[in-house]
């Protein structure tokens, strides 16, 4: 008896492992979707314009091409800014994700040593940077609770 009490638990452990497997890969923001209902929430102060798709790598230092992409820059000079990016693979988004948080650094440190926009500090250094799946998301904006709001309540793919 005792051996079979030992079996079926060995048979439930391994049945439980190959049930486990691993976690599904997080999903991504679809753009467009993604950048207007952002757009829509009110987190943003300046009036932003739309860059144009053949000036986002140059723009972000980007070393890929993204698949999709949508970025929307200040109008105002100020840094307020949106971007969500497609990249052909998560090795790309990550090496994407990487040149946006330069991209933030960047104009961190030139906003610090000019005081052009001083009012922008905070919000560069409070900037959402995200990887999910193959996107990248930057949000450069004033009222991060909003940010937060459209990008956990549900306007991922």
């Amino acid at each position: 008896m005792k051996k079979l009490t030992i079996l079926l638990t060995a048979l439930a452990l391994v049945a439980l492992a190959a049930c486990g497997g691993k976690d599904p890969a997080p999903a991504g923001y679809d753009p467009e979707t993604t950048s207007k209902a952002l757009l829509e929430s009110g987190a943003f102060e300046q009036e932003l314009s739309q860059l144009d798709a053949d000036m986002v790598s140059a723009y972000l230092g980007l070393e890929d091409e993204p698949t999709a992409a949508v970025v929307y820059t200040s109008l105002e000079g100020g840094y307020e800014e949106l971007a969500i990016l497609t990249m052909a693979d998560e090795e790309a988004a990550a090496a994407a994700k990487t040149a946006v948080e330069a991209h933030v650094t960047a104009q961190t440190e030139t906003e610090s040593e000019v005081q052009y926009k001083p009012e922008d500090l905070p919000k560069l250094k409070d900037a959402v940077i995200r990887q999910a799946g193959n996107t990248v998301v930057l949000v450069v904006a004033a009222d991060y609770d909003a940010v937060n709001a459209v990008l956990d309540g549900g306007s991922a793919e």
